[in-house]
């Protein structure tokens, strides 16, 4: 995935599109087969914004961790957003199905129970799991947002 050492001269997969998926019995998600390539390396499973999960590859959480590293830990929301990252992140591989393993704190996070609906998104750098349920006012949400906005600032 990289073609060199320099943290700026990597290539970062884009993930894109939308995909509607059932939690086990045994807490695992099936990840989308358009996905699984950049994840056989292994990956990072964490809490997202929103109530959501999120998956980064190993470059990605790499970048992630060092902007997290990099936030001034004399104040509280830098240590708040450190804490809620790093302390609910775990190292997952793919099964030889596809599928990840939720762990219960994080199923919790995320309002997904055992046999739930779950959508898999594309977020750009990372991978977002959701309670369909979430899910669906979230995108309402972005959507109409989205239709009206004017201009972006940047």
């Amino acid at each position: 995935m990289c073609k060199s050492g320099s943290r700026h001269e990597r290539r970062r997969k884009v993930f894109l599109g939308e995909f509607r998926h059932t939690m086990d019995s045994k807490g695992r998600v099936v990840i989308p087969s358009k996905f699984r390539k950049e994840l056989q390396q292994g990956c990072v499973v964490t809490k997202g914004l929103d109530n959501c999960l999120q998956i980064l590859t190993k470059t990605n959480w790499l970048d992630e961790s060092e902007k997290m590293a990099s936030l001034p830990s004399t104040e509280k929301t830098s240590r708040q957003l450190r804490r809620a990252l790093f302390s609910g992140a775990i190292d997952s591989k793919l099964d030889s199905a596809g599928r990840i393993q939720i762990p219960e704190n994080l199923r919790k996070y995320s309002e997904i129970g055992i046999n739930d609906d779950v959508t898999v998104t594309g977020s750009g750098p990372v991978i977002e799991i959701w309670s369909t349920k979430v899910w669906k006012k979230i995108q309402n949400d972005a959507d109409k947002a989205f239709a009206n906005i004017n201009e972006v600032k940047g």
